[in-house]
Order: structure tokens, then sequence, then C-alpha cells
């Protein structure tokens, strides 16, 4: 019956079109309810009927991630095999799958040869992406490996962090338009009303992404739409500067919105998170920050 229901969906899926992203939306569905086998399913019967296409390797990619978060490091080394057979090298059609394959084949090498080894190569690849959003993303995870109780990377305009020493910083990477951003406001006004007047500093940051592939804007335009966002998503947060640049952003690795930072009164990173944050454990956090005074 499971078979039955995916195989319907998918049918389904290529009757609206092979690129409407249906097929990546049921995968993480499928993965979300730690269903990898019936995720595998779908890509399955989905390669049958329109063969390799960027539809399908988007797929593989979360199969590849799915699989790694599952445990299922035999699975993830095959579909990350499989992406690196198909995608040989970077390019810009096919770069998310492409840091996919990266992004887990690295992951998996920390699991088997420890953090030094995975650091090592993401280094390497680091050094010769050229796409930001993949510079970003090898970025996310070396940091993630590595950046906490690590000195915080510097920001580009704005307040810098060496002005702020002797106080907790909280930084706030966002982007217009992201859906989790805008999840992540009211909980996020909440924090800060109630640590301003307890020392606590805060800076966001974004970076110009040029529109939407099907409307480009022009940098003043999306500058425009960046002001407007945060006054309506953030109300209550007027007086917190912003930092748009897109060297910061791929220093702290923001291949996914929101991403946070929290960094101690001596400028050491004490917190990296690059996905939402509760209240509950946004607060955890800048008390233990907070209550460790020189």
């Amino acid at each position: 019956m499971k078979r039955l229901l995916v195989a319907t969906i998918v049918s389904l899926t290529l009757a609206r079109g092979a690129y409407a992203g249906d097929l990546v939306r049921l995968v993480r569905f499928k993965i979300s309810a730690g269903d990898l086998a019936s995720g595998i399913s779908a890509v399955e019967d989905f390669r049958l009927a329109t063969g390799v296409d960027p539809e399908y390797l988007d797929a593989i990619g979360w199969l590849a991630r799915g699989a790694e978060l599952l445990h299922r490091n035999d699975v993830a080394r095959r579909f990350v095999a499989e992406l690196h057979r198909e995608i040989p090298a970077e390019t810009a059609a096919l770069v998310v799958p492409y840091g996919a394959a990266m992004e887990v084949e690295g992951r998996l090498l920390a699991s088997t040869e420890g953090r030094g080894a995975a650091i090592r190569y993401f280094e390497n690849e680091l050094s010769h992406a050229n796409a930001t959003s993949l510079q970003s993303r090898i970025r996310k995870n070396i940091n993630l490996l590595s950046l906490e109780g690590q000195p915080a990377p510097s920001l580009d305009g704005g307040p810098t962090l060496g002005s702020l020493r002797g106080k907790p910083v909280l930084l706030f990477f966002w982007a217009a338009g992201c859906g989790d951003c805008k999840g992540q406001s009211t909980s996020l006004q909440r924090v800060w009303q109630k640590y301003k007047t307890r020392d606590l500093q805060m800076i966001t940051a974004t970076r110009l992404y040029g529109g939407p592939h099907d409307k480009p804007m022009s940098p003043d335009d999306e500058r425009a739409e960046i002001a407007t966002f945060w006054k309506e998503t953030f109300p209550t947060m007027a007086d917190v500067p912003t930092v748009i640049s897109t060297e910061t952003l791929v220093r702290y690795g923001v291949s996914a919105t929101p991403t946070f930072a929290l960094v101690d009164r001596k400028g050491i990173v004490r917190l990296y998170a690059p996905t939402r944050l509760s209240e509950a454990d946004l607060s955890r956090a800048i008390d233990e920050v907070i209550a460790d005074r020189p």
C-alpha cells in the first residue's frame, strides 16, 4: 500500500511537470518522517519515467543527506558516489546537488576519520569553489566542526566586533523573503526586548542575492526590499544595525537562513547555529554568556 501511494504521488508529479520541485518536496517529507525507503522508491520511479535531470539529482542529494542523518552511512555513500559520477565538476545549474555530495562526504569522513580530516577535506574543496552559495555551504560545514571556541570572524561594514569587546554579541544572519526568518521574528523580538537592557549587543547581517532568477533586481531595489522586509517583519528591532555583505555571510557559512552566532565578552564564538532556534534555547545560551564575566 505504501509503495502504491508513493507511485501515485510520483505519477501526479510527472503529470504536473518534472521541474516543479514536487519530487524534492516528497523526498524531504519522507526523510522528515524517517521513511527513507519510500523516498528512495519515489526517486527510482521518477528516474524510470524521466531519466536523470536536475530534479532527480536534487532529490538524490536530499537522499544522501537523509541517509547520513539517519545513520545509514552505506546508503549515503552510494548516493554520494552517484552524484560524483553524474556531476564531476561544479556547474551553475547543478550547484545544489554538487554541494550536497560534498557536504555528505565530509560528514561521513568526520564520522570515520575524525574532525581534522573532515576540516582538511572541506578546506581543500573551498579553495576551488566558485559559486557564492557553494562557498557558504562549505564554510558552514567547517564552522560546524570548528568555529565554537574560536575568535569570531570579522564583519565587513557596520559596527566592528572589536568595538564591542567586553559585551556579549548576538549575530543574526537573514535574507529578505526568507520564510524561516519570518518564523523566527516573534521569538527573536521577545529575546531582544528581554536582553537589550542586560548588556547584550546585537548585529544582523544579510547580502544582496540579485533577486529571483526570473526577476533580477538592481542593488538599489534590493536594498530597498531588505529595508522594507526588516521594518515589516521585525518592527521592534529598528535599533539593531544591519550589515549587508556577501563576504561576511560567506565567512559565517550562511548557506541557510536564519543562522545565529553568539559571541562572548572576549570575542569568542560560544554558539554557532545555522538553523532556527527556539526562544528557550536562545535564551539559555545568552544567559550563560551574560553570566560569564571576566
